[in-house]
């Protein structure tokens, strides 16, 4: 049955996206504001989807962590694509920091340029690390909020990230000087990487307490890290399935 609803979800999906991309051509050649609508409405329409014919649900917890002021960073443990599309419709004015590969996705893409994101080289470097600073910074004072995976890849549940998070973004955080909301999840266990499989269950994304600006860059990465990571293990599981 996980299979059947799992290969019924992926064509509805598809279809669904196929239609919102056509009716929201129009939004791409307006200003930013009302191009946002189209990611909006696309992943929380596929968010309804992955809760009505998978049995997928989402617990969000901690919304009252989110700062009231604009220009602030998200920084979310990454499980699975899952969280590409909830941070959407969870904070304000978003724009992500996401791998220049997926540049090359139909569409969404393009809408990702539209919108602000930021590709980056995860080859370039330096170089590549000053564009995203220059790029951030412009966005702080545009009032977007950022969000990033400081991981740089997905991790499988219950793996504990031991190697430093990426540079990035404790370069963003001195720079910038914005408050930083770090994020738990288990989304990789009903949205498991690299599968075909969506999991009935319910996940839970976890909103925690801002780290505020002014820490050394070594010291928020540390604390940035370690809050994420041992907030992970205190994350219930989504479901009683051991398939």
């Amino acid at each position: 049955m996980i299979w059947i609803r799992s290969i019924l979800f992926t064509i509805v999906y598809y279809l669904y996206s196929i239609v919102v991309f056509i009716l929201m051509i129009p939004t791409f050649f307006m200003p930013r504001k009302w191009a946002m609508i189209m990611p909006i409405v696309w992943t929380g329409g596929g968010i309804y989807l992955l809760k009505l014919i998978c049995g997928v649900k989402v617990k969000i917890e901690g919304r009252e962590n989110l700062p009231k002021q604009k220009g602030y960073i998200v920084a979310s443990k990454h499980q699975s694509a899952m969280e590409t599309s909830l941070f959407h419709n969870l904070v304000p004015d978003t724009f992500y920091v996401f791998k220049k590969e997926l540049l090359w996705v139909p569409f969404a893409g393009l809408y990702g340029l539209k919108t602000g994101c930021l590709p980056i080289d995860r080859s370039g470097g330096g170089t590549a690390l000053r564009k995203m600073l220059t790029g951030a910074i412009k966005r702080f004072k545009a009032g977007q909020n950022m969000v990033i995976f400081p991981e740089g890849t997905r991790t499988k549940p219950g793996e504990e990230t031991t190697k430093p998070y990426s540079p990035g973004i404790a370069l963003i955080y001195e720079h910038c000087n914005v408050p930083v909301v770090p994020v738990a999840l288990n989304t990789g266990y009903c949205w498991p990487k690299n599968s075909f499989k969506r999991i009935p269950g319910t996940v839970t994304l976890r909103v925690l307490k801002p780290i505020e600006p002014g820490l050394p860059k070594r010291e928020f990465l540390k604390q940035l890290q370690q809050t994420i990571e041992n907030e992970q293990k205190k994350l219930p599981l989504p479901y009683t399935y051991k398939g």
